[in-house]
């Protein structure tokens, strides 16, 4: 997406644009997953709103602490530049921090945060490739297979949301998520394998997958026993 247009004395890139619309549509998913709950509704907007202002102000940020000497240099670099990788880590940092301090002061039941930021991540996730395919019409068999699983893990959000109040039953569904990722980034223009015919990406949700499925395995249900216990 590297069109872009002007909005009166605003260049406007249409890969922003995309950005902003996703997120959008991420919170009013948000709002009608939790539409029987008014109070965490407004909780976790509000909660995730603000984590997602203030990675935008330490990534954006950021550039002055990575990049010390060039921001003094030309003080105006500041608003064209961003902090990059670096800055996009230390934004992560500061968003688990805020979430962590947060949710333990307003005493916001945990799976109602993982529930909102699950439905917006997938409703905005695939909303972007969705906006990819229609703006760029290049690379299309990723991007609609990208929104085809986030549709249909936004669909069993919906249905098992209900369930979803323990952290054994969050285990499997994120596990299948990261091996559809394995699979789909074979369809990525360009893939470079790093190791074993996967690339760099794919090794990662292989190895998160691979760690989601020995924690399932020994995270005990409430009520239940692990399947080492059972035999």
């Amino acid at each position: 997406m590297s069109d872009a247009f002007q909005m009166g004395p605003f260049l406007l890139k249409m890969s922003m644009l995309a950005v902003i619309v996703s997120l959008s549509l991420g919170f009013v998913a948000i709002s009608a997953q939790l539409k029987n709950n008014r109070e965490m509704k407004s909780a976790v907007i509000e909660l995730l709103s603000n984590a997602l202002l203030l990675a935008f102000l330490v990534w954006k940020f950021s550039y002055v602490l990575f990049y010390f000497s060039k921001a003094v240099e030309n003080p105006s670099s500041i608003l064209y530049f961003s902090g990059g990788e670096n800055g996009a880590m230390l934004a992560v940092v500061a968003v688990v921090v805020y979430l962590t301090k947060t949710v333990r002061k307003k005493a916001i039941p945990v799976h109602f945060v993982a529930l909102g930021m699950a439905t917006g991540f997938l409703a905005a996730t695939g909303a972007y490739q969705l906006l990819t395919v229609v703006l760029e019409q290049s690379s299309m068999w990723y991007h609609v297979q990208q929104v085809a699983i986030c549709a249909f893990f936004l669909w069993w959000l919906h249905r098992a949301k209900e369930g979803l109040i323990h952290l054994a039953a969050w285990l499997a569904p994120v596990m299948w998520f990261a091996i559809s990722q394995v699979y789909v980034y074979f369809f990525v223009p360009n893939r470079e394998a790093v190791f074993a015919g996967l690339s760099g990406d794919q090794l990662m949700y292989y190895a998160f997958a691979l760690l989601l499925l020995f924690l399932s395995r020994r995270v005990k249900p409430l009520g239940g026993t692990t399947d080492e216990e059972a035999s």
